[in-house]
């Protein structure tokens, strides 16, 4: 299975993208997986928090390029279209969401841990949303949670086009907090338990009220797909991915 779930202590329970020999890479499995672990959290009354995590070394390095390359347009909207349904509900997520990084956080991947109401990242976390180098806009609403975190300074990190060590992603408030590897899991996990214990209601209306502040994100969705429709299974797309398995820079055409 693309995604396993375990139950802790005290109402914890654990989402675990589990492709770790794809480096936990998002394929359409892994997102009718996710989506199947937090209705199934969502319902279940013994659940009362929620950690999202990775197998193995990464959380995820985002979209798995090998899929989307074999799709064509109309099936690329469509993944865009259905994972953007996915993201809906990690940001709506109405019990408490932990995300746990570790290792690479990449593409859509980061708008996935962006959602969740605490982000504890460890010290070998390393943050990417290198989209334009493969002719994609960023997705997964992460240009919506990057400017809601860091401002202006939102765009100059797209723009840059390069990774974001774990320490930097601390001091610019990308993560919540910064822990040793070997101490992430037990943070998460004590953190989530605290949260388990607040009122239920009171949290859900809570985190409404947050949301209500934070501006238009339905309108931004939108928005984010008439972008994607224009980049999606583009020459710029098809140049892009083909420099990234060959490992060499992309030549894009002038407009």
């Amino acid at each position: 299975m693309s995604v396993r779930t375990e139950d802790l202590d005290f109402g914890v329970r654990r989402i675990v993208i589990a492709r770790p020999q794809a480096r936990n890479a998002i394929n359409d499995e892994v997102r009718r997986g996710l989506e199947q672990a937090l209705d199934r959290a969502v319902d279940d009354r013994g659940v009362r928090a929620v950690i999202l995590a990775g197998e193995g070394a990464d959380f995820s390095v985002g979209g798995d390029i090998t899929f989307l390359q074999r799709l064509d347009r109309a099936d690329l909207l469509a993944f865009h279209r259905d994972a953007l349904a996915l993201v809906r509900k990690l940001a709506g997520f109405t019990k408490p969401l932990v995300a746990s990084v570790r290792g690479a956080c990449a593409g859509g991947s980061v708008g996935f841990a962006l959602c969740a109401d605490y982000l504890v990242a460890s010290r070998t976390a390393h943050f990417g949303v290198q989209f334009m180098r493969i002719g994609l806009t960023p997705d997964m609403a992460t240009l919506y949670f990057l400017h809601q975190r860091l401002g202006k300074r939102a765009q100059q990190l797209v723009l840059d086009d390069r990774l974001v060590r774990a320490e930097e992603a601390a001091a610019l408030g990308l993560c919540d907090k910064l822990v040793e590897d070997d101490a992430l899991d037990g943070e998460c996990i004590a953190l989530a338990t605290r949260l388990a214990a607040l009122a239920p209601k009171a949290f859900r209306q809570t985190k409404w009220l947050f949301r209500r502040t934070e501006g238009e994100f339905e309108r931004f969705l939108n928005d984010e797909m008439t972008a994607a429709a224009d980049c999606l299974g583009s020459s710029e797309f098809v140049e892009g991915t083909r420099a990234f398995f060959e490992k060499q820079a992309p030549q894009f055409d002038a407009l």
